[in-house]
């Protein structure tokens, strides 16, 4: 299909005797949601490491934008266009909200460090641009009124917004979100999931890891469950909820089943 940014086939990891990662394959395509679910365990954040180049696969392939990434570094990947985040907030708690969010759109920079210390015409003009991206994506996610305050002083749900928000600034197509809900209550996890959607409209293709699985439901176009590191079932949410290997999977372990 001419839409599909990113295609994984036959990733296998394994850690000593066991098998993380068990010959998955899926596709995510371009201005969509694609939900990851499955039980603790289930290798979620390890297929996330795989593709983003943080662990080196033992088989299989990655493709984004047609473009085989596999090996590239993982710190190159962001200037594709391939982001993502983490489960614990990575804030630097010194820096404002604002500059936090700057920092995730360093890539598209050119000015090096030395242009920057000598305040070169290129360094100045580059450093209002960071500044007028990150106050955009504060406003699109309801944070300019914080874009001043210590990023450590933020509540939890906005500190995991400003997560999400420090990686839109780097203006990616596909953006990797590791349990981007956590520790937000209900009216906050509801107003991620509308952000989320208008990320996906707006052109920022997601692939979200989420215990929320009703959340997963409800913006996801595709579902894709893992168990014991392979993949039991893939398709719209509709279907996976009904799927008996997904609620064999829910209902035998600590986890909520999907409703």
């Amino acid at each position: 299909m001419t839409d599909v940014l990113l295609e994984v086939r036959g990733l296998t990891k394994s850690f000593g005797g066991l098998c993380a990662v068990d010959g998955v394959d899926f596709t995510v395509r371009a201005n969509s949601v694609r939900g990851l679910i499955g039980p603790n365990g289930a290798g979620k954040t390890t297929l996330l490491d795989l593709i983003t180049g943080f662990t080196a696969p033992d088989a299989g392939t990655v493709r984004f934008g047609g473009e085989n990434v596999l090996g590239r570094p993982s710190h190159t990947l962001p200037a594709r266009g391939l982001m993502r985040t983490f489960q614990s907030a990575r804030l630097v708690p010194r820096l404002t909200v604002r500059e936090n969010v700057m920092l995730g759109a360093h890539h598209l920079t050119k000015a090096g460090f030395l242009a920057d210390g000598l305040r070169l015409p290129l360094a100045r003009r580059e450093q209002r641009a960071l500044e007028r991206r990150a106050d955009a994506v504060l406003d699109f996610l309801g944070l300019g009124r914080f874009r001043d305050t210590a990023g450590a002083e933020l509540p939890t749900g906005a500190q995991r917004l400003l997560e999400v928000g420090r990686a839109l600034a780097g203006a990616p197509t596909l953006l990797l979100l590791d349990e981007p809900a956590a520790g937000l209550d209900g009216t906050e996890t509801a107003e991620l999931g509308t952000v989320l959607r208008a990320m996906a409209a707006a052109g920022t293709a997601l692939v979200l890891i989420e215990h929320d699985v009703e959340l997963v439901m409800a913006i996801s176009d595709e579902v894709l469950v893992l168990d014991a590191g392979k993949v039991i079932a893939d398709g719209p949410p509709a279907e996976v909820r009904t799927n008996p290997a997904v609620l064999a999977a829910y209902l035998g372990s600590t986890e909520e089943a999907p409703a």
